[in-house]
């Protein structure tokens, strides 16, 4: 079978190489040398605003952070956020066939935690479900075509943005009329385990006048059918006729945004998302393999931002926006293959979120920056209710009703100080401070203070050192504190839940040390206190309860390495972390272990060749995981007595993607037309993820993607 598929592999670039070498135009047009029209030392100097909600370019923003353009998604075919985010040091992402759920720096969020342990923002605002403070990072997020680029902070950032900045910060900022190049819609097919899946995306924007309109959409069906899962060790309760039946989703993401411009009035913003998660996962723990799950989310936000500038110096930012989410009607839960009955669930959120931002530039770089932010959640807490063939719907036992509303206020001050400019001490030229401190008052969990410190030293224009310290809090969701269970055994709320702190110390070296290689190299300490971890049904218990039970050591290495350099955009990035998890057990006491679920060592690399000659260009991806611990909920289950302690491991794993694609070319007069073809573990390795139910996650084989964009 191997055999079969690398020879219908090797055929398959074969006539896609024929297929362009009788397309091509004349070699090295201008249009095609855009692929690498941006020099390291541009990139270096892109402008991001994340780190301290003023443009900065990353050698003087105080934080670790990583910038992933819009050319750079265009050139390696990502077609999601989390697809780009893989592609991060210190990032790993489960992929369990639902929702990517991405961990940071040897720590992950667990069961049932799609990648709450950031903050996930689009321009600024958050794009959390609130109901779980979960973030679908799936094509359901955002239309890939919308973004300019992101922005991602490894470390803290609750003394900026409150809640929720806990382990890092990623920022969407999106395209506007004005800066987009061209309309597009593009497609794309692929094959799955001999499964076909398709996906269609649109943008179109432009300006005249004072007025800006961007618009962008993206619909997709994949299939990951038919899989199976792996079992613990020692158990043999799935075999190889076990698969996945029904393993799709139908992800719709919709963006819009306007704006008016006025020297006068100032700038006025109205955007909206909506994001549609439609899935029937077939690997979620409380129903595995049922063929009858189907989850069904709708989430999004309406908002208007007012922007405004006086006498050159004070910036002020008011905002006003409404989110909201629920399940749809054509949701279905299902704990087994039994027909007679299944499970529903209730629940909905509507929150209103009102900030204000008064920003005075004393010059190019003193800056004092205040803040207000006000959130007033509304919430129908998450209940389970077992519905039978007749119609009886009878509400699941456990949980509490809790709080309805969740009401927060904040107050920030930030200060970005460089003593040669303010004091006139001409001997600090290259030093600059940045000092945050908030204040969050929150109506169920109490309050909280974060502040950060941060100094950078640039020894010149293209490199930087940054000493960096910061305090930052997650609060628990609502699901967490009031859920009942959705089956016998499974979780429970507890309205008792602290909010998780941590404090973390960076060191981070960033810039360009040679002529054609960028350079990011940073050394981390994160304490967490408070983590909320799922204790699992011991004794008197007999549900998963989540509980604030351990402390979490983690240090590491980050590195990353980025050049252009003849036709060629490379990167390689390695990371290093070293997590230890206190916390006590039921028969042992206080144990310390490594964190489960997230590798120590990670190996990411990709390299982008462009062929004039040809209008090709050919970009290989890769990634090396080494082994990590599996769950404790499959622990548990490989050794029930002494699951904290005697636990195993899933093997290390390495995937290569590689994609082909054409520049764009003239086939359509007056128009651009780019075809891409991408194949995914081209290897066809065969890995696996943790799971949280008595197996773990299997990868999807090799899958291609033919893509077709056509530039309007």
């Amino acid at each position: 079978m191997n055999t079969i598929s690398n020879k219908r592999s090797v055929v398959f670039i074969l006539i896609f190489f024929i297929f362009i070498r009788l397309n091509a135009q004349q070699p090295d047009s201008v249009s095609a040398q855009k692929l690498f029209d941006l020099s390291l030392e541009d990139l270096m100097n892109i402008e991001i605003v994340s780190a301290t909600q003023k443009a900065q370019n990353i050698t003087e923003a105080p934080s670790v952070i990583t910038l992933i353009t819009s050319t750079q998604i265009k050139e390696r075919g990502y077609l999601s956020v989390a697809e780009a985010l893989n592609s991060i040091a210190g990032i790993d992402i489960i992929k369990d066939h639902y929702q990517p759920n991405a961990g940071i720096r040897g720590v992950n969020g667990g069961l049932r935690s799609w990648s709450r342990l950031f903050k996930v923002m689009v321009d600024g605002q958050s794009m959390s479900l609130r109901s779980n403070s979960d973030n679908y990072l799936d094509a359901s997020f955002i239309p890939i075509e919308a973004i300019d680029k992101i922005e991602i902070i490894r470390g803290p950032n609750s003394a900026l943005y409150g809640k929720n900045a806990f382990l890092g910060v990623i920022n969407i900022i999106t395209k506007s009329g004005k800066t987009l190049k061209n309309n597009a819609i593009s497609h794309y097919l692929s094959n799955i385990q001999d499964v076909a899946s398709y996906g269609i995306n649109t943008i179109w924007g432009g300006e005249k006048d004072n007025y800006d309109v961007l618009f962008a959409s993206n619909l997709e069906q994949i299939n990951y059918a038919p899989i199976s899962p792996q079992n613990v060790p020692g158990s043999a309760i799935y075999s190889s006729m076990d698969k996945s039946q029904k393993n799709e989703g139908n992800p719709l993401s919709l963006f819009l945004k306007a704006s008016y411009t006025s020297e006068k009035l100032g700038d006025f913003t109205i955007d909206a998302t909506q994001q549609i998660i439609n899935s029937y996962a077939e690997f979620v723990d409380w129903g595995s393999l049922s063929h009858n799950n189907r989850i069904s989310i709708f989430n999004g936000y309406e908002r208007i931002c007012y922007t405004n500038t006086f006498l050159d110096d004070f910036e002020t930012n008011i905002s006003f926006a409404h989110a909201t989410g629920k399940p749809l009607k054509k949701e279905i839960l299902d704990i087994d293959q039994d027909p007679s009955q299944w499970i529903e669930r209730d629940f909905k959120y509507s929150s209103y979120d009102i900030t204000g931002k008064v920003a005075y530039s004393f010059d190019d770089i003193n800056n004092l920056t205040m803040g207000v932010d006000y959130t007033s959640d509304k919430h129908e807490h998450q209940k389970y209710y077992t519905v039978s063939y007749l119609g009886t719907r009878t509400l699941n036992p456990g949980g509490t009703d809790g709080k309805t509303n969740f009401n927060n206020f904040g107050v920030y001050f930030q200060m970005i100080l460089n003593p040669a400019l303010f004091f006139n001490l001409g001997f600090l030229e290259e030093l600059t401070f940045t000092g945050g401190y908030r204040f969050d008052y929150h109506n169920i969990y109490g309050d909280v203070l974060t502040y950060r410190l941060a100094a950078v030293y640039q020894f010149n224009k293209q490199l930087s050192t940054k000493l960096m310290y910061g305090t930052s809090f997650n609060a628990p969701s609502p699901v967490q504190l009031y859920t009942n269970y959705i089956a016998p055994g499974g979780i429970v709320g507890n309205p008792d839940l602290k909010p998780e702190k941590a404090k973390t110390l960076d060191w981070a070296l960033t810039g360009k040390i040679f002529k054609n290689l960028n350079f990011n190299t940073n050394l981390f300490y994160t304490h967490i206190d408070d983590k909320i971890e799922y204790l699992l049904p011991y004794g008197q218990i007999s549900n998963i309860t989540a509980e604030n039970i351990s402390s979490i050591h983690s240090a590491g290495l980050e590195t990353e390495l980025s050049t252009n350099i003849y036709n060629n955009s490379a990167y390689l990035n390695y990371s290093y972390q070293r997590s230890i998890i206190e916390k006590n057990d039921p028969i042992l006491q206080k144990i310390q272990v490594k964190t489960p679920l997230y590798p120590e060592h990670m190996i990411k690399f990709g390299d982008v060749f462009y062929m004039p000659k040809y209008k090709i260009s050919i970009n290989l991806e890769g990634v090396y995981v080494s082994s990590r611990t599996a769950s404790d909920q499959n622990n548990f289950i490989y050794d029930p007595i002494n699951y904290s302690t005697n636990r195993y491991g899933l093997d290390s794993y390495i995937s290569l993607d590689l994609m082909i694609s054409t520049t764009e070319l003239e086939i359509i007069k007056n128009s651009k037309t780019k075809i891409s073809v991408k194949i995914e573990n081209i290897l066809n390795n065969t890995y696996y993820y943790p799971g949280f139910k008595n197996y773990d996650i299997p990868c999807a084989g090799r899958t291609y993607f033919f893509r077709f964009i056509h530039y309007i």
